[in-house]
């Protein structure tokens, strides 16, 4: 048995040797070890190094020795002054492990959207095309949680995750900065991954997903991690986006679709965002910790045509104090055809319009229907022709502060 561990790990360090420069495979294995993690439960792992030196490599980019990124430059490129806030990363490495919307990568099945090809390149195109100028990037779902029940390949696979896209953002600092992944349900090592990422890779925030193994993110083992975050200290910012309703039943992983004609991400997603930010509300969550803002995509989903349902019934005592929060630390993204009809349910619970931003969900939305939820923002009687600019370029700002430098 020892000696085919010694075999298997010879094997992976000549593999190694020819896969990536040792400096920024060392780099960040030494940084994995020192917080007890193992990448080498990966198989992929030598490809994905492979990728992210190839990102560093690609402009001449050092991997950094210090312990923090400085804040990004926003507004710099030229090409406009539209922010995006939902925007997805979805490198070669990841489409294989991943290679469905919201899937379970041991069986490949809990999406139907099949991951599309996306690169840097294609990104900047669309962004020029769109008058984009910064973009935050995170993994869609299924993110860090591809191997249901697997500890160790969770927890591996997202530092890999936030290291792949701390090297977009430092490759391409006027262009992209990025939610890091967590390896929740696992919560004290998610803690870990959170420190990791905002405090030495410069994350601005945490992506979650609206479910970590079939835990909607209230789940009482989770309060140690929401106290981590709200104990880092200033504004942190979470960004849930939906994922698969998982069951576990004896062992067996289940997506929760009953309506299995449409895949998970055109409905189920919606449905998810409503579960997870009731759940935060019932549990009180979000009253509890106070210096944590969310950011909604898709405005929220089916989540605001809950809240009276909810709360005007058995939990009446959260209703006005859940409102107050929704109004102040919740801000709500435009991704999808949300600007049609959609808007106007959000807006009657007197959501500041300053809380709106813009979201394109690139590479998910085709540039027809990009273009065309667009039109319907810019179209949208609702909103002043400076309320429709703010959205676009500035609400941002007040949301992220002094985590992005303004130029």
């Amino acid at each position: 048995m020892k000696f085919g561990v010694l075999v298997s790990a010879t094997v992976l360090a000549a593999r190694l040797a020819h896969a990536v420069p040792t400096s920024i495979a060392d780099a960040i294995m030494s940084r994995a070890s020192r917080d007890g993690i193992d990448l080498s439960v990966l198989d992929t792992m030598p490809d994905i190094l492979a990728a992210i030196t190839d990102t560093y490599n690609e402009r001449g980019v050092q991997y950094p020795q210090d312990d923090r990124k400085k804040a990004a430059r926003v507004g710099s490129r030229g090409v406009g002054n539209i922010f995006d806030i939902h925007a997805h990363a979805e490198p070669d490495w990841y489409r294989k492990v991943a290679p469905f919307t919201g899937g379970n990568a041991d069986r490949n099945d809990g999406g139907g959207t099949p991951s599309p090809a996306w690169n840097v390149s294609s990104h900047l195109d669309f962004m020029q095309t769109i008058g984009i100028s910064h973009s935050i990037l995170g993994f869609t779902s299924p993110s860090a949680n591809a191997f249901l029940g697997d500890k160790e390949r969770t927890v591996a696979l997202a530092r890999l995750i936030n290291e792949q896209l701390a090297a977009y953002a430092r490759t391409y600092p006027d262009s992209f900065n990025f939610f890091a992944a967590m390896p929740l349900p696992y919560t004290d090592e998610a803690i870990t991954e959170l420190k990791y990422a905002v405090q030495e890779l410069g994350a601005v925030g945490v992506a979650l997903m609206s479910n970590h193994e079939g835990h909607y993110l209230g789940y009482d083992s989770f309060t140690p991690f929401w106290q981590a975050m709200d104990g880092l200290g200033g504004r942190q910012v979470v960004y849930v986006h939906p994922t698969t309703p998982w069951l576990n039943v004896n062992e067996t992983w289940i997506p929760a679709n009953p309506y299995s004609d449409i895949d998970e991400s055109r409905m189920e997603f919606y449905m998810e965002t409503a579960r997870t930010f009731i759940d935060l509300t019932l549990t009180q969550t979000i009253h509890n910790f106070t210096n944590t803002h969310f950011v909604l995509p898709h405005i929220g989903g089916a989540f605001p045509t809950m809240i009276d349902r909810v709360l005007k019934t058995v939990h009446t005592e959260l209703y006005e104090s859940s409102l107050e929060i929704y109004r102040t630390r919740f801000w709500w993204d435009s991704a999808s055809p949300t600007y049609f009809h959609q808007i106007n349910g959000l807006l009657a619970y007197d959501i500041p319009k300053a809380n709106l931003l813009y979201g394109t969900d690139y590479p998910f939305i085709s540039a027809a229907v990009t273009a065309a939820d667009f039109d319907s923002i810019m179209a949208y009687p609702g909103l002043s022709d400076e309320e429709k600019e703010d959205l676009l370029s500035n609400n941002y700002k007040t949301l992220f502060g002094d985590k992005l430098h303004f130029q």
